[in-house]
């Protein structure tokens, strides 16, 4: 009778690790700076634990660097511009069925931000 209880633990944290975030696929939001808004995109593509993919705002696409996924949760980097200047943006976020909860900050931590990427159909 105890090795019940321990076989459904193992088998429930066999199926946790197992679980892998279905963040594949495009997924679009936007950010409100200053009164106006930008439109955020997001091509996506997950193998194993790893997140390859593009982030573009206002036409300008950057490659993501250091993608990961564990969980429901994905990580990466990415290069972007304001005013000008290079910034380099990071992204943690969590997957749902058709959503990403996404905070962005710069890497330095002195701002961010919380969007909402939706599933594109």
């Amino acid at each position: 009778m105890k090795r019940i209880p321990t076989v459904a633990g193992l088998l429930l944290v066999l199926a946790t690790l197992l679980y892998c975030a279905d963040a594949t696929g495009k997924w679009k939001g936007s950010l409100d700076v200053g009164g106006e808004t930008h439109e955020l995109n997001f091509d996506l593509k997950a193998s194993g634990d790893t997140l390859t993919g593009a982030f573009i705002v206002e036409g300008q696409t950057s490659e993501l660097q250091d993608g990961k996924i564990q969980g429901d949760t994905v990580s990466f980097w990415a290069m972007s511009q304001y005013q000008g200047q290079a910034i380099k943006l990071v992204f943690k976020g969590q997957v749902l069925e058709s959503e990403i909860h996404f905070t962005m900050g710069l890497d330095d931590g002195s701002w961010s931000t919380d969007l909402v990427a939706k599933k594109a159909m």
